[in-house]
């Protein structure tokens, strides 16, 4: 019988890569990634980076404006409880003053009792019930 060429070398088997040859693998394509998706951030910010500049100007611009508003509210307020207090300024600006004290309380307990109740109660129940499934 006439065997053709090769038939007495066994048939090459390709080898499985080893653990390192996996984790080298796995840590040069997570490292690809990672350079892809920051020059994705990189070309957004770029392109988005004088939108966000001028959305933060006007941001800072709104807030400016609300506090000079509140000061000039104030100072309305205070020439009309010293026009009706008769010209009594001390009594105006401690009325103010009190004012101010009593919405600083309400406030803080609003925000007391807003702040006892937990956040992210979702993400909390999940994370217990896995914590519970792994022990």
């Amino acid at each position: 019988m006439n065997a053709s060429p090769g038939a007495d070398r066994p048939e090459e088997v390709p080898e499985t890569p080893g653990l390192p040859a996996a984790a080298g693998a796995f840590n040069a394509a997570l490292v690809r990634f990672l350079q892809a998706l920051t020059g994705l951030l990189g070309l957004e910010l770029r392109e988005t980076g004088a939108q966000a500049l001028l959305l933060g100007a006007l941001a800072v611009a709104v807030i400016v404006a609300a506090v000079f508003a509140y000061l000039f509210l104030l100072l309305g307020a205070t020439m009309l409880l010293v026009g009706w207090l008769g010209g009594g300024w001390l009594a105006a600006l401690f009325g103010l003053c009190l004012f101010h004290v009593i919405l600083a309380v309400v406030l803080a307990l609003v925000l007391r009792g807003r702040a006892a109740k937990p956040l992210f109660p979702g993400t909390r129940e999940a994370l217990s019930r896995e914590m519970q499934r792994l022990s």
